[in-house]
């Protein structure tokens, strides 16, 4: 099925624009509930890392604005995707929203912006957490690919790919904090699941 180019790039900035506000309304939502909540222990630091993150989804979001509101200031950055890979952009989208949605219902009032242990913590290795250590990480970088498929700007994706970079140092850390609460239970935990994705594991 064929689209003009000019009906075409309409649509999808559409679905772009759908997409994205469905994510930051789940983001919002969800971060607005932890406003004035205090932490058990707080392990945040502003390390090379952080640093990186920020300037990455700084841009990253500079450019979103950008291609919602003013796309012909970026449109000499666009490439040829084929129509179907955009729709497949938006699929798996979609997909991510759902994830990150489903992590932070799993995660309930011991979901935090930040790296820190709520009062009464517990680990959670239920659904999603049953096979990978860090689902909203996923979720945020696969929407964030996804994202840019849809636009088919190579801006774009270099960026998503650039908030991506950071994510495994952050887990790392992330891990190291939650070892240090949970000791065993949580090295164990580790042993039978993935970082970001499941992992394959062999029959005995």
């Amino acid at each position: 099925m064929q689209f003009p180019i000019i009906e075409e790039e309409l649509l999808f900035r559409i679905l772009f624009i759908v997409a994205y506000a469905l994510f930051a309304s789940v983001r919002f939502y969800y971060r607005g509930k932890t406003i004035g909540r205090e932490s058990e222990k707080d392990y945040t630091k502003i390390d090379k890392s952080a640093i990186m993150l920020s300037a990455a989804i700084i841009g990253y979001l500079g450019l979103v604005i950008i291609y919602i509101v003013i796309p012909d200031l970026i449109f000499w950055a666009s490439i040829g995707l084929p129509f179907i890979v955009r729709l497949c952009g938006v699929g798996i989208a979609f997909a991510a929203i759902i994830l990150v949605f489903t992590t932070h219902r799993l995660l309930g009032a011991q979901y935090s912006a930040k790296q820190e242990i709520q009062k009464d913590h517990a680990l959670i290795s239920e659904g999603i957490y049953n096979h990978i250590r860090h689902p909203m990480y996923t979720g945020f970088n696969v929407f964030d690919l996804a994202i840019s498929l849809i636009s088919a700007n190579l801006l774009l994706i270099i960026f998503s790919i650039l908030v991506a970079l950071p994510f495994p140092w952050m887990a790392r850390k992330e891990e190291a904090m939650l070892t240090e609460q949970f000791g065993d239970e949580y090295r164990e935990y580790m042993t039978r699941t993935g970082r970001f994705f499941p992992t394959i594991r062999k029959k005995k």
